[in-house]
């Protein structure tokens, strides 16, 4: 992290009375609401506030790397279940052309049988009128019926 730096002046009084001004371009840390100038501070202080510093954004980033592991772990999951039903949606898709190519034989099937039926049903009467043209050729008049 690199931080700014300002000049800073200090004023110092000897024993004489009199008082030198020293300037010295020195790391200034803007926090955005207060502007702290480190080097001002003791040296014993400086430290602390650095490993405070530190430890703060130690805080701060540990939770925020807990969340993004998270995040991951959860779009890892959320990957491998959507290949998953992808793979059983196709699976399904197979599945229900074969049972539309059942459903569609069958059909078939019901509708010959369907139509075997009325063809049934028409040699039937076609059969009675043969029967009936027979009988009357014959000379047959009466009801019984030509065996």
């Amino acid at each position: 992290m690199s931080m700014p730096t300002a000049a800073a002046s200090s004023n110092t009084t000897s024993s004489s009375g009199t008082t030198t001004t020293m300037t010295a371009s020195a790391p200034a840390l803007d926090t955005g609401v207060v502007k702290i100038d480190v080097p001002r501070l003791p040296a014993d202080i400086r430290k602390q506030f650095y490993r405070d510093l530190q430890s703060l954004t130690h805080y701060v980033d540990r939770d925020l790397r807990q969340r993004i592991t998270s995040v991951h772990a959860n779009a890892k999951l959320i990957s491998a279940q959507s290949k998953h039903i992808r793979g059983q949606t196709f699976a399904l898709v197979k599945e229900t052309r074969k049972w539309e190519e059942t459903a569609g034989k069958a059909s078939a099937i019901l509708k010959e049988a369907g139509d075997v039926q009325n063809w049934a049903e028409i040699l039937e009467v076609e059969l009675s009128a043969l029967e009936e043209t027979l009988r009357i050729v014959d000379g047959k008049e009466n009801d019984e019926p030509v065996t």
